[in-house]
């Protein structure tokens, strides 16, 4: 089995190059793509890094999906979740009271997690506001 480098530093690699080397060396009408790609390498990295693959959020879920018993793929399991939540908040459930409070607590949660993932500089301006 290889260890090093590892696929988050083979993205990082890749990422770092694409910044310092090629897209400085493009035309202008071109470096934004390489920009963008440079970005897509980086959520990638650390979407690699994340520590629970959607574990907690698919934890999250199942609590507020009474019945629901999570199966399959991780990505799809998500999916799933996410849809019958949607149905549920749709259909009233989550309306008022302790189950409310329940839903909030997960969103703000989902948000921070995939905010770490995909823009971790807008989660630090955002630490500290109103909540």
């Amino acid at each position: 089995m290889k260890v090093e480098p590892s696929a988050r530093d083979l993205l990082e690699i890749a990422r770092a190059t694409l910044v310092a080397e090629i897209a400085p060396a493009l035309p202008e009408a071109q470096r934004y793509g390489a920009l963008m790609a440079a970005n897509a390498l980086a959520i990638a990295g650390r979407d690699l890094a994340a520590p629970d693959g959607g574990a907690a959020e698919t934890a999250r879920l199942a609590a507020l999906l009474p019945g629901w018993s999570p199966a399959g793929d991780g990505q799809e399991i998500l999916r799933e979740g996410t849809a019958r939540l949607a149905a549920r908040i749709r259909a009233g459930a989550f309306d008022e009271g302790p189950d409310r409070e329940a839903l909030l607590a997960h969103l703000r949660e989902t948000v921070r997690a995939r905010l770490a993932t995909s823009n971790p500089r807008a989660l630090a301006r955002g630490e500290g506001t109103a909540r």
